[in-house]
Order: structure tokens, then C-alpha cells, then sequence
């Protein structure tokens, strides 16, 4: 069974703020998406307040099913303004460089909220920027990803020179329409992919940026570790399958790899695993069972592909796996999540 979502899991109101505001310029009414995600003015007053994961992904889940827009993240994204996400987005702003710009966002992202995460890799001259879910049971839902990416570019278009993209990649398959996201993106499109990422040539990583501010930079990253070491420390499990996800496509996980990534012995991380009431085989199998099934429903892939991502040398493994999670097939369970 996939886990529930780690129940301390939380945004910031200063993005939930935002995501409201761009929805009601784009015609929705700010009332009826507060009653029907429950959430209440009181909670959102400070900028600095927490809202619960959940709550917030309902919100979306109202803005998707209300908004008509045949990609509401999307319209959403372009619609944010960057002062409205209270510290990170002015700490952007003011960075020096493209890169340092994306060093803060590493460094302070769990501010925004904390239902993925960032990962920069250089692969020759591509800097790639990924999006990836933190926990099996909180998934990278469409409209919010789409949201975040969008922003994203909208932010820093103004800030550099010569911002292209070489690629944009996306976990669902393609819409019948891809013209909104060339307007959005305006690059080369890759649908079902293992994860949502932008990419970009590696150069423009020292690229400066306009609104360059080194002494309202070091002001902004006192204010960010104060609200950051208000947060609860981060939980084992979560970083652990957020190494898994990484690990998963190359192959078969190696749990001393991963302890090592992690700074600590095998042994350690058996047992503090323990301690927060898991283990690393039921967290590579929960890994592998929420991976699966969003692969089945949301993509194209042969079967057979999906078992090589999900670190299985042999399809008949996945499928003796799956039924045992399932009681259904991976064809059965794609069929039945597709009719």
C-alpha cells in the first residue's frame, strides 16, 4: 500500500497568497476557492506562516477543475509575480550570477514548500534543472509543476541577456495541442520524460544578472536562515527516496551507495530508518510502486521501459512485483486507470 503523505509536510502562505491572486486575476472567485480548498484569510495574513501541504494541493486541484484554460498551471505561472513569494523571490532577483540565483533556490527552496525538490546536474555543456517529487505519496502534480516552471522562466527572462532553453521536459504525455507550451517555453518539447526539467546551455551559469544587489543579497540570506531553521528538520525517509528516484533509472539502487551520499554507514541508516518506522527495502518498493503507477497512467511507455526505470533487470520481476502490490497486472492497471 503507498504510504499517506508525511502529514508535516508544508508551504508557505506567501505561495498560497500568490497562487490566489493569479487565479482570481484570470476570473476565478477568491471566496469559492477558499471555501472549497478550507482554508480561511486568518491563516494566510502572515507571509511567513506554513499551510499544510494538502490544503494547499487542493487548492490546485479547484484551480485545475474551475479554470477554464485547457493548462491552468501554465496560465497560473505566467500570471505570479515574484514579490509575492515573500524572501526566495527577491533573493533570485538580487543574486549576481544565473548560477548563485539557482545555488539560493537549492539552498532555501523548502521556504516556497516542501512537496519536491530541486536538482541541478551538468551533462557536457547542459545545466539541467529538475523537478522531483520528495516522497512517493506526494506527487508532481501537472498544474503545479507546470505553475513553478512557468514562473520560473518569467522571472528570469527580465534578469538576463540571452535566457533560451534548449529543452523542456515533461512527465505526462503530450496535450493534442502543444502551442501553448511553445509560446510558453519556446524550445524543443519532450513529453513522457523521466522527469519535468528545463535545460540550459552550461555557460549562461556565470551569466550576470540585471538586478545584481550583493548588500540587499546578504540581508535577504540572514532573513532566509532564520525562517529556514524555523522549519522542522527534514526527515530521513524523505531524503531517502528522493536519492531512490535518482538512483531508480540508472539500475538496480545500491544502499551503500546511498548511504554514502548521505553521509552515514548502512548500519546508521537501517536504524534510524527504524526509528522513523520504515526501512530501505519498504521505501524502494513503495518508491517503485508509486513511480510505476504514474508511469501506467500518465505515459506511453512499454511496460517493458517502465521496468527498466523503476531498476528491475528482468520485466517478469516488475510484473510478479506489481501484482503482488496491485492484484492486477501493469496492462490490467494501465486499461483500468485509462478507460
Amino acid at each position: 500500500m503507498t504510504p499517506h503523505a508525511p502529514s508535516s509536510a508544508s508551504v508557505s502562505a506567501s505561495l498560497t497568497q500568490a497562487v490566489l491572486h493569479a487565479a482570481t486575476g484570470l476570473g476565478l472567485a477568491r471566496e469559492e476557492l477558499l471555501r472549497a480548498s478550507s482554508l480561511d484569510e486568518s491563516r494566510l495574513a502572515d507571509p511567513d506562516a506554513r499551510i499544510p501541504f494538502s490544503t494547499q494541493e487542493a487548492l490546485w486541484g479547484t484551480i485545475h477543475s474551475r479554470l477554464p484554460h485547457p493548462e491552468p498551471g501554465l496560465a497560473i505561472g505566467r500570471a505570479l509575480a515574484p514579490g509575492q513569494f515573500s524572501v526566495l523571490g527577491y533573493l533570485l532577483q538580487s543574486s549576481p550570477t544565473l548560477g548563485e540565483a539557482l545555488e539560493a533556490e537549492l539552498r532555501y527552496q523548502r521556504l516556497v514548500g516542501e512537496g519536491g525538490s530541486l536538482a541541478l546536474e551538468v551533462r557536457g555543456d547542459e545545466l539541467w534543472t529538475l523537478y522531483r517529487p520528495l516522497h512517493p505519496a506526494l506527487p508532481a502534480t501537472r498544474a503545479r509543476v507546470l505553475a513553478l516552471m512557468a514562473f520560473w522562466l518569467e522571472l528570469m527572462r527580465p534578469l538576463l541577456a540571452d535566457l533560451r532553453l534548449l529543452k523542456a521536459c515533461f512527465v505526462h504525455a503530450a496535450p493534442a495541442d502543444t502551442s501553448l507550451y511553445q509560446q510558453c517555453f519556446a524550445c524543443p518539447l519532450q513529453f513522457e520524460a523521466e522527469d519535468y526539467a528545463l535545460v540550459l546551455p552550461l555557460a549562461l551559469r556565470t551569466a550576470p544578472l540585471k538586478q545584481a544587489n550583493p548588500p540587499l543579497q546578504a540581508v535577504l540570506r540572514q532573513h532566509a536562515e532564520a525562517l529556514l531553521a524555523r522549519l522542522p528538520s527534514e526527515g530521513l525517509r524523505a531524503r531517502v527516496v528522493a536519492l531512490l528516484g535518482a538512483q531508480l533509472a540508472r539500475g538496480e539502487p545500491d544502499r551503500s551507495a546511498l548511504a554514502a551520499a548521505l553521509g552515514i554507514s548502512e548500519r546508521t541508516l537501517q536504524r534510524r530508518l527504524a526509528e522513523e518506522g520504515s526501512s530501505y527495502q519498504q521505501l524502494l518498493s513503495d518508491t517503485r510502486r508509486h513511480l510505476a503507477e504514474r508511469h501506467l497512467e500518465e505515459s506511453r511507455l512499454p511496460i517493458a521501459d517502465i521496468a527498466v526505470l523503476l531498476g528491475y533487470s528482468e520485466p517478469s520481476v516488475f510484473f510478479r512485483a506489481f501484482r503482488q502490490w496491485t492484484g492486477l497486472t501493469p496492462g490490467e492497471y494501465r486499461q483500468k486507470h485509462r478507460s
